[in-house]
């Protein structure tokens, strides 16, 4: 029999959020090539350092929605990744102290190590109707409910 750390299990970025990830770099993608395509040189009154503003803010853009999308906690044989854009972090569920809601995200702490925080789980100031998600993943890491 499993028991329920010997589940593999995978928290990411909410899918309404990744929608929106995505559709906003696709939404503003004209405002960027119009200007760029049509006015190359400047000469219709866009200046070329604007034109590189919008590259570089649409670039933000699309560095953002690929956050969305690589952002998770997963919990795998007794051992927890939390992966974020800048990097991945893996420990034993074992030496997780608490999990506790955070103001960038969902927070490991531990014993004797700073917190790691999980970019892809935020916690709203309210939550309506059902579980905050955040209680399901404390449960699921240090195998009891929350404090």
């Amino acid at each position: 029999m499993e028991t329920p750390r010997s589940v593999r299990r995978v928290w990411r970025v909410r899918w309404w959020v990744r929608l929106i990830a995505v559709a906003v770099p696709l939404l503003t993608l004209p405002s960027v090539l119009r200007p760029l395509l049509l006015d190359g040189d400047g000469s219709d009154g866009v200046p070329l350092s604007e034109q590189v503003l919008s590259v570089a803010l649409y670039a933000v853009l699309v560095l953002l929605a690929w956050a969305a999308f690589r952002s998770r906690v997963e919990l795998a044989d007794g051992q927890v990744a939390v992966v974020n854009p800048w990097g991945t972090r893996r420990f034993p569920a074992a030496e997780v102290a608490e999990v506790l809601p955070g103001v960038y995200g969902l927070e490991f702490h531990f014993t004797e190590a700073r917190p790691v925080v999980g970019f892809a789980v935020h916690t709203p100031r309210f939550q309506l109707g059902q579980e905050p998600r955040w209680v399901d993943i404390a449960r699921s890491v240090t195998g009891r409910e929350p404090a």
